[in-house]
């Protein structure tokens, strides 16, 4: 699996979510169209609640979760470090209501076997077809740590 350095995910990240707010994706099929041709971006597609909808290839790659093991569960359960999860709550609960989500940036999240990733992550909400609620989505790079 490809790292990449902080200032290539964050460019990445920041291209995607300026995309996005600026009604980029007007269609899911717009944004699904996107990550298809950009299979190395681990997504993840969430309800207000966390649980999961939507996981990738590349997100099974990072995170080590089969899609078996990922969809209907808890995205916070599953790769969020515990001192992560209220926030992570509050973001979701604020980015249902508001369609706002919280601003790009690195952080920690847990692979499967335990261990941290280290990853470059951005956040999207989606109201596609009136929903009157969003779809949330987690945008993921591992970056290149200093083993």
């Amino acid at each position: 699996m490809r790292k990449y350095s902080i200032q290539d995910a964050k460019a990445i990240i920041h291209e995607l979510c300026c995309t996005a707010e600026n009604n980029g994706f007007p269609t899911r099929d717009s944004f699904m169209d996107l990550l298809a041709l950009n299979p190395e971006i681990a997504v993840q597609g969430y309800n207000r609640f966390g649980k999961i909808f939507f996981w990738n290839e590349a997100s099974i790659s990072l995170y080590g979760h089969r899609l078996d093991e990922a969809v209907n569960k808890d995205l916070v359960e599953l790769i969020m470090p515990p001192e992560m999860h209220q926030f992570a709550k509050d973001m979701m609960t604020r980015g249902a209501q508001t369609g706002h989500m919280p601003v790009p940036s690195p952080c920690d999240l847990l692979h499967a076997d335990g261990s941290y990733v280290t990853v470059y992550s951005g956040h999207l909400a989606f109201s596609w077809d009136d929903a009157s609620t969003p779809e949330l989505y987690c945008i993921d790079l591992p970056l290149e740590t200093a083993d």
